[in-house]
Order: structure tokens, then C-alpha cells, then sequence
């Protein structure tokens, strides 16, 4: 099992991290970490490099790009030093629950799943995230139980590295290279799913909460645009996944400009006074006040039609450091 954390100014929070792992209910000796660090200025590297100090009984392996190239970047760098069999993402920010990796481990010896990825919990209601996360992290598990899921987390996503190889590595042109890859090998006729007893816990920003969102809708879209292409024609693709890969690429490319189109319709009407037209927008306001689960959809629509402008300039392939909490 070869755990990849790629860092960048991880001062704050990489000797929690390392802990975490080290203290799964996972044997030590079938487990190596390697920390990918992209030109961290805060002394990220030497913390690990202590922790590595104080824990001779632990694998560890520290690699320094020298600056950041972006994630996919680091995990590719990591996957050409990693001896396990499976070859498991680890964001620095987030925990995992002690039996993590062992249940991650256990989803992926049953025959014909290739990949499994993490439930996620968030540390802290900010904003819409709880709301938002409620009903996500339902349809992540839903889809893994009809076959697999097109949208993996990075905070813990766990592959097989033949799997990895067969497919070239992570992709280095989209941001959502957990999920893109998690597709790829589902592509391929294995399983890419989301057990509802793999967990981990994330941590939110309170300060750029927003622009956080905005950058991880950009790599969605762009994950689902070059999906799109991947459907097209392609008659290998496993019966039970198909309805999946089409509903979330509608709901992620083609669902959030119908709200859009429908203001754009409705307020003209709103203004030459037309009753019924009028009346759904009162509603609409009314829900957006008085339903968190509306003004969450909204939102999150809203969020997604800015991330599909935005990536018309800037995808958001290496990215500012959110600092969380």
C-alpha cells in the first residue's frame, strides 16, 4: 500500500496528517507514505522529515519537485517510486477514521472493483457545505450501488497501480484527476465506487469558502466535459454505468444554464405584469429564504455555470492555497 500526499506550505498540519495515517488499522509493514512536496516555502519538508525522525518504524519516502506543477504533476512524480499494489491519494488537510484504509482495502479485494474513494464528512458546517454534503455524499453511494460513481474525492482515493499504469497515470490537463481517473478505470470495465464505511473528515475554509467551491466546479466540468467525449460512440461501456455517466454529465455541463435560460425567459414576462410568471418568481423567492435545501441547489447551479465561464481563461490547474481552519 503506497499512501501519496502531495504538499505545498503543509506546516500546520502535516505532522497530524502523517499520525493519521500511521495510526490506521493497517499493518505497518504493508504500508510505505510518500510526500510529494511542490516547493513549500514554510518548512513543510523539514517537519516531515522530523516526523520520519521519530518514527524509524514507518516507510516514508520525501520527494522535492522544486515548485509547483500542479497535483497531477506530484501524484504521477510519486507513482514512479511507489511499490504497493495499490496506490492510495491523501490530502494533507483531512483525516481519515481509524479504519479507513482498512475497509478501502477490503472494498478493493472483491473481484472487478478497481478503485474506491472515500464518504465525506465536513468538519465544519460553513456556508451551504453541510447541507450541500448531505445529499452528495447520498448520491456518491447510490451510484457506487448501482455500479460506480464518476466523481471521486481526493482527500482519500485509493487505486490499483496496475490499473493506474494501464491508463498512463493521473491526467495532468484536468483539475478532477481523482475522479477523471476513477472514470478511466471504470471505462475499462471495473468498478469505481464509494462505500458508505470509508470516511474521512474535511476541512472547510471560512475564509475563501466561495472561490474554494468555484475552483473544485471547474475541475468537474472539466472532468465531464471530456467525459462527454469519452460517450460518444463508445459502445464498451458497462451497461450499468452508462445511465450514471449520463445523468451527472447533464446535471454538471447542461442542468445549471437551464436556471439561467429560465430567468432569462420568466423576468421579461415579470415585468409586462403576466400573472403566472410573476408568481413563480415570488415562490422562487420565498423557497430561497425559507428552504436551505433550495437555496443550496441554486447555489450550487449558480456555482457551476461561473466554473464552466471561468474555465473558458483559467482552469485552475495550480491553484492559490486555501487556508483552512
Amino acid at each position: 500500500m503506497s499512501v501519496v500526499i502531495p504538499t505545498y506550505n503543509e506546516a500546520r498540519v502535516i505532522y497530524q496528517r502523517l499520525d493519521n495515517i500511521a495510526e490506521q488499522d493497517y499493518p505497518r509493514d504493508r504500508l510505505e507514505m510518500i510526500v510529494v512536496d511542490g516547493g513549500s516555502t514554510d518548512g513543510t519538508t523539514d517537519l516531515v522529515k522530523k516526523w520520519i525522525g521519530e518514527h524509524g518504524d514507518v516507510k516514508v519516502k520525501v520527494i522535492e519537485e522544486g515548485g509547483r506543477f500542479g497535483k497531477a504533476h506530484a501524484l504521477n512524480t510519486a507513482l514512479r517510486y511507489a511499490v504497493g499494489d495499490v496506490v492510495v491519494i491523501a490530502d494533507a488537510d483531512s483525516m481519515w477514521t481509524r479504519d479507513s484504509l482498512r475497509n478501502a482495502v477490503r472494498w478493493l479485494m472483491i473481484d472487478g472493483v478497481g478503485a474506491v474513494s472515500c464518504n465525506k464528512l465536513p468538519k465544519d458546517d460553513v456556508a451551504i457545505e453541510g447541507e450541500y454534503r448531505s445529499y452528495y455524499g447520498a448520491l456518491r453511494i447510490a451510484e457506487s450501488r448501482k455500479y460506480s460513481s464518476p466523481i471521486f474525492h481526493g482527500e482519500l482515493a485509493a487505486y490499483r497501480k496496475d490499473l493506474l499504469l494501464k491508463i498512463g497515470g493521473f491526467p495532468e490537463r484536468i483539475g478532477a484527476d481523482d475522479s477523471h481517473t476513477a472514470s478511466l478505470i471504470a471505462l475499462m470495465g471495473y468498478r469505481a465506487i464509494i462505500p458508505e464505511d470509508v470516511r474521512c473528515i474535511e476541512s472547510v475554509p471560512r475564509r475563501g469558502y466561495w472561490s474554494w467551491r468555484l475552483r473544485r466546479a471547474q475541475h468537474l466540468v472539466q472532468h465531464f466535459v471530456s467525459i462527454a467525449g469519452l460517450i460518444i460512440g463508445n459502445t464498451r461501456i458497462p451497461r450499468d454505468y452508462m445511465p450514471v455517466l449520463l445523468t451527472e454529465t447533464y446535471l454538471h455541463i447542461v442542468n445549471p444554464w437551464l436556471l439561467l435560460i429560465g430567468l432569462a425567459l420568466i423576468l421579461p414576462a415579470v415585468l409586462h405584469g403576466m400573472l403566472i410568471p410573476t408568481a413563480l418568481l415570488v415562490l422562487g423567492a420565498i423557497l430561497l429564504i425559507t428552504s436551505k435545501f433550495f437555496r443550496t441547489w441554486v447555489t450550487t447551479q449558480a456555482i457551476l455555470v461561473a466554473a464552466a465561464i471561468r474555465n473558458l481563461w483559467n482552469k485552475e490547474l495550480v491553484w492559490r492555497k486555501e487556508e483552512k481552519d
